[in-house]
């Protein structure tokens, strides 16, 4: 039996197909256009996404027997927003996880939700572009919009609806909207009534592994398939990472060094005093799995501005190899990430990035190795933030940042901490894979990922990387005052 992971990405939607040996047979990707209509804001029509599913099944179909294929999981980005009509028909088109619209909104209700005991912690995960604040502006923005809205959903439930006529929601998503309460693991009554929503504008709620329906007639007419294929309700991206990299039950933190920095820690309880969010998981209704996961905005992307609009070359490793070991500890330049602001350790989107330490000496290698460095730093304050019970001798990493061996190795003496590499095919639509295999009763183990080069830190320079962090700290209350102007 085959089964199939489907990834809605910001970018693209990425397409796995995996057998019951739990080894990748086949993946591609589908890009498409994000629309920018203002400055800072960033939204797509949500059948794009459909159409790219659909060429997708066409290809993986063509590749394998149709009548082998068992069970489709899907992932996707989290916090982006689909509102749907009773027709179940866009209203508007989807206001992405990365659009800035509503920053001043997550103020004003973030004041709100500090002054009630009951949804503090709510406070401290609103962020733009999430699901609770997106529906607000529309409510103030788009009344009449707002007036047809009947279901809110991400990415990935709206293409399980779309494939299988169902409305769904895991737990991921509804930890992440800003409208759950995670302690209570109910709705926040506070939330939908400031919004002004019935419970019923969300779907109902399902475990990760769940069956919500099979493929719909007419799909299965025009991708020639004549059995059923189960599609379960899936998760969030960043759960479905950790799946794939099989983290959940060894209680080990993970890195995901794509556009955006994500370090991901799997625990038992819920974790209200670090600045992490709370992601709830529950795989099959027998335990939830908090997930605490805590985001650098600007990580990869950071490195590929850097070498495409400044350097302009498409080449990744320029300069990598100009960048000795003997000049690790000893950069005099420092470099603040955070080019597209920040959410969790300042809560400031107003902020930016910037170079420091410049001067005639300074060669471009300097510059890249300060980028490297820069990243690095704020990964590390993300796991500090944490608030992690010891710190962990040996951390995951996965994602496009993982090519550089410069960079790994100047983040393990960084981070105090031996950096395993995990190879590219864990990624989170082999763990929506994974998922619909636990679905189809493939009993659980290690998944088939390949592993890479270990980088452990060294005491000499982790010491002297630890004088540059001190500085780099005091980095963001220096800028923010001139950002702020």
């Amino acid at each position: 039996m085959y089964y199939i992971g489907l990834d809605i990405g910001t970018s693209a939607l990425k397409t796995t197909l995996m057998d019951t040996r739990r080894s990748i047979v086949y993946e591609n990707s589908y890009g498409y256009t994000i629309l920018q209509p203002q400055e800072g804001w960033r939204e797509i029509d949500p059948d794009v996404w459909m159409q790219a599913v659909m060429k997708g099944l066409h290809d993986i179909f063509a590749r394998c027997n149709p009548q082998e294929v068992s069970v489709i999981g899907v992932t996707g980005q989290m916090h982006t927003t689909v509102f749907l009509d009773k027709n179940g028909e866009a209203v508007r088109n989807a206001i992405m996880w990365t659009d800035l619209r509503t920053a001043g909104l997550v103020e004003e209700l973030r004041t709100e939700c500090t002054q009630r005991e009951e949804t503090r912690h709510i406070a401290e995960i609103l962020s733009p572009g999430s699901p609770a604040v997106n529906t607000l502006w529309i409510k103030e923005h788009e009344p009449q919009s707002f007036a047809r809205i009947h279901k809110i959903m991400t990415p990935y439930a709206y293409i399980v609806y779309k494939l299988t006529g169902q409305y769904s929601m895991d737990y991921c998503e509804a930890s992440t909207s800003s409208l759950y309460d995670i302690a209570t693991k109910k709705w926040s009554v506070y939330m939908l009534d400031r919004l002004g929503i019935e419970e019923s504008c969300l779907g109902p709620l399902y475990a990760s592994c769940d069956v919500v329906g099979t493929l719909q007639q007419t799909l299965c007419e025009q991708l020639k398939v004549n059995h059923d294929i189960r599609v379960i309700a899936g998760t969030g991206d960043n759960p479905a990472n950790a799946v794939a990299m099989g983290i959940l039950n060894r209680k080990e933190p993970v890195i995901s060094l794509g556009t955006s920095g994500v370090v991901i820690m799997p625990k038992r309880d819920m974790d209200f005093e670090g600045k992490g969010k709370n992601v709830l998981f529950n795989a099959d209704h027998t335990q939830f799995v908090n997930i605490v996961q805590g985001t650098v905005r600007s990580a990869g992307g950071t490195h590929k501005w850097w070498v495409e609009n400044i350097v302009k070359t498409d080449d990744m490793a320029v300069d990598q190899q100009l960048i000795s070991s003997d000049r690790f500890g000893k950069n005099s330049v420092l470099f603040f990430p955070h080019i597209t602001g920040d959410k969790l350790m300042y809560h400031d989107l107003c902020v930016r990035g910037a170079f420091v330490g410049l001067s005639f000496e300074t060669r471009r290698e300097d510059m890249t190795q300060a980028v490297f460095e820069g990243v690095s730093y704020a990964i590390r304050e993300v796991l500090e933030s944490m608030k992690l019970a010891q710190w962990p001798s040996r951390i995951q990493i996965n994602g496009g940042g993982t090519r550089s061996p410069v960079w790994m190795q100047i983040m393990a003496n960084i981070l105090h901490t031996e950096l395993k590499v995990v190879t590219e095919s864990a990624t989170p639509g082999y763990g929506a894979a994974l998922l619909a295999a636990l679905a189809d009763g493939v009993s659980e183990k290690e998944a088939c990922i390949g592993q890479g080069k270990v980088y452990a830190a060294k005491k000499v320079l982790t010491d002297a990387y630890d004088r540059q962090y001190k500085k780099y700290k005091r980095m963001y209350s220096a800028l923010k005052n001139i950002m702020q102007e």
